[in-house]
């Protein structure tokens, strides 16, 4: 089996604001468990919780019955390692030394890595497929071949816990499904606990032995997916109306998301430049809110074009896995010029969709409202070795971008909206 982690009354907070609420858990021993719930639940901050980055104001985590605030970070370090939303490193390395960076909570002071700690972590590369990249920059990679290496550094840490944050929020269909056939390989061969937040309900519905729903701070669900991934739940957690159907083959369910009759439009126009789900959450909340909404341009396949589909909104697409076409690139322009605002939402950029910051300097746009997400986050989004980087500097020179917060863009767009009704 594997370990058990136990939380009993876990409160947490920045100055006065509470952000985990009276949490008490009993993660199963062993599979894959996923955490859920929307943006600001408290998901990241529970996984930083027990992996003792965070110290919480009140309560206690325990595994294997042992407090882990009694415990020494090198042996916590031994225990269970973690796998960041942000793989992007301030300096380079080569992917080797990356990866043998899982090996400092074995090392002695002033001591070199060994023969066996090269083993361990050559043993770890050829198991998530990175070994060919071992002698390569590690910023030079795409975003699957940066997840898998920073992946085979968590595991030649040698956990028995490994925590992850959103694993595949930015990446393309095909790597999301080999991330997580992978994840959940290890946590079936090496008998592995792992708690993963995820973002995709289907992704965590078809992955996860159990899974923990989590809204306001707080624990709202706690069961297999069959239990817990419920229309009723799903209403009360993410405001949406769904469709469930279970497979008879994996008795898992898949959702389907249902748009909101009778929604009052406003008739602003919002165009949304996002990927790899960054987007989802806006965008149903937007057409939700009688908003016009578009998007683009969308890999098909992408979760941010699955929602943008289901809600039946104009979308800008192309083909997966290649770089954007000059035809998806010019529906992405036309909804942009029609649009009264653009959001541009915190998405890793790369050579691919590089496009999707260009057209934003295109002269038609000069003098329309585009909104900014995650602008301190860019430079580590940023896997264009600096292209993504200088456009992106020179959107936010003009006078009509506005650098804000998610919460901000609802704000903003409503008193807009208001002028219309």
């Amino acid at each position: 089996m594997g370990y058990k982690i136990t939380i009993e009354n876990l409160d947490f907070g920045y100055d006065e604001q509470d952000v985990l609420r009276d949490i008490s858990l009993k993660f199963p021993e062993g599979g894959f468990i996923s955490i859920i719930g929307p943006n600001g639940s408290g998901k990241s901050t529970l996984l930083k919780s027990i992996s003792a980055v965070l110290k919480p104001r009140r309560g206690n985590i325990f595994i294997n019955d042992a407090a882990l605030s009694s415990m020494k970070k090198k042996d916590i370090a031994q225990l269970m390692s973690v796998v960041p939303q942000n793989t992007a490193l301030e300096f380079d390395y080569k992917v080797m030394d990356v990866v043998l960076m899982g090996r400092y909570p074995y090392l002695g002071k002033f001591k070199g890595e060994t023969e066996k700690d090269y083993a361990i972590a050559l043993q770890n590369m050829e198991y998530t497929n990175t070994l060919h990249l071992k002698d390569r920059s590690f910023n030079e990679l795409s975003g699957g071949e940066r997840q898998r290496a920073i992946l085979a550094q968590a595991l030649t840490q040698q956990p028995k816990i490994l925590l992850l944050d959103e694993p595949i929020s930015h990446l393309d269909l095909q790597h999301q499904i080999e991330i997580l056939t992978l994840i959940k390989k290890l946590s079936m061969d090496q008998n592995l606990t792992v708690i993963a937040v995820l973002h995709d309900l289907n992704m965590a519905s078809n992955y996860s032995d159990y899974i923990v729903m989590m809204k306001d701070g707080q624990i709202k669900g706690e069961g297999t997916p069959i239990e817990t991934l419920t229309v009723e739940n799903i209403k009360d957690i993410f405001n949406i109306d769904v469709q469930i159907e279970v497979s008879p083959l994996t008795n898992k369910p898949y959702i389907y998301s249902i748009a909101a009759p009778e929604i009052k439009k406003n008739n602003i126009k919002v165009h949304v430049i996002c990927g790899g789900g960054s987007g989802s959450e806006i965008i149903a909340n937007l057409h939700n809110s009688g908003f016009m909404v578009s998007s683009g341009v969308l890999s098909i396949g992408d979760w941010d074009w699955k929602v943008s589909k289901d809600l039946d909104i104009n979308i800008a697409e192309d083909v997966p896995f290649s770089k954007i076409s000059d035809a998806a690139y010019e529906t992405n322009k036309k909804l942009c010029v029609e649009a009264d605002y653009i959001i541009l939402t915190d998405f890793y950029i790369g050579k691919a969709n590089l496009r999707n910051l260009q057209v934003l300097l295109e002269k038609e746009l000069a003098d329309k409202a585009v909104i900014i997400l995650g602008d301190e986050s860019f430079e580590q989004r940023d896997i264009t070795e600096g292209m993504a980087s200088e456009i992106f500097r020179k959107i936010k020179e003009r006078q009509t971008s506005l650098l804000v917060s998610n919460e901000e863009i609802y704000n903003l767009l409503n008193k807009a909206g208001a002028r219309y009704d």
